[in-house]
């Protein structure tokens, strides 16, 4: 069958027309619902940009929000890797730093071979067959060696001079007499409860055993006051005789053989009755160093 064609009116064709328009008007009103937008008609490419110009301002602030949040967590991960070496730097300043050893004060000219300096005492004995030539120091029997002999009388002089008198207990014991002293003293602890072991250990600490005695070497003397009955130490210590020694001994080469503070050095009880010839010039230096004869021979002599 031929197509056929169709022709309209004027009037037909101008209302086809206002009822396409009215068709079409709706179509694109949806079309901007549906992107979002609420754009009047005839302004799509405008709103379009500016969406674009939104868009990307987000996404730039997005991008700089990650960089920021990155940067970050990656300078929290690279501090664990630094601390190590503030670490150790905080250990190195806090680790103590030796100190040098004090540097020993320079000591007199003494050698272990002068015969003023030898050293004795608890272990610690004289040569067997040690006999020093000996001088008597007053009517009673008392000795001391000969070469001591002038200084001491020189310091005994002084002191009466002083107003004071000194009385003289003790001075060179032969190692048989100190020998019986020990033993003696061995005793009366092993009475007192001790056992044998503990005895002999606790008895050095008075009286030591022949050739370990200061006594043995000629030149030790013990000095009291005159009106002393006793050798009491806390007494002693009172008396203006012990007050005057502890000052002017040294001057005539004396010193306290065995101090209180040096018990533990010295292995010998507290006896300020007892007085050790060392020369002047070593017993002055001993005095102002405050050595006993142990520690002058450790740190000079050994």
């Amino acid at each position: 069958m031929p197509h056929e064609m169709k022709y309209f009116t004027p009037e037909e064709e101008k209302k086809m027309q206002q009822s396409a328009a009215q068709t079409a008007a709706p179509a694109q009103k949806v079309r901007w619902s549906a992107e979002g937008g609420s754009e009047p008609e005839g302004n799509g490419s405008d709103g379009r940009k500016i969406w674009i110009a939104v868009l990307v301002v987000l996404i730039a602030a997005v991008l700089i929000a990650a960089a920021l949040l990155w940067g970050g967590r990656f300078g929290k991960r690279e501090q664990p890797e630094s601390q190590p070496v503030s670490s150790q730097a905080a250990s190195a300043s806090a680790e103590p730093t030796a100190e040098p050893s004090p540097t020993p004060v320079p000591g007199p000219a003494v050698t272990a071979e002068d015969w003023f300096a030898v050293l004795n005492g608890p272990g610690n004995p004289l040569p067997e067959g040690f006999d020093p030539q000996t001088d008597a120091i007053d009517g009673a029997g008392y000795y001391l060696d000969s070469r001591a002999v002038e200084d001491f009388f020189a310091m005994q002089q002084a002191a009466q001079e002083a107003g004071l008198q000194l009385k003289i207990i003790s001075g060179f014991r032969s190692t048989t007499r100190q020998q019986q002293l020990y033993e003696q003293e061995v005793q009366a602890l092993l009475n007192q409860g001790l056992d044998q072991a503990a005895a002999e250990q606790q008895a050095q600490q008075v009286e030591q055993k022949a050739y370990e005695s200061d006594h043995n070497t000629g030149l030790a003397v013990d000095l009291v006051p005159q009106y002393s009955q006793t050798k009491n130490a806390e007494t002693i210590v009172q008396t203006p005789e012990y007050q005057w020694l502890s000052e002017h001994a040294a001057e005539y080469g004396f010193v306290l053989r065995y101090p209180e503070d040096k018990q533990e050095i010295t292995g010998v009880e507290f006896k300020p009755w007892h007085w050790r010839y060392v020369g002047k010039e070593l017993a002055s230096f001993l005095t102002e160093q405050n050595l006993t004869l142990e520690e002058y021979w450790k740190q000079y002599l050994s």
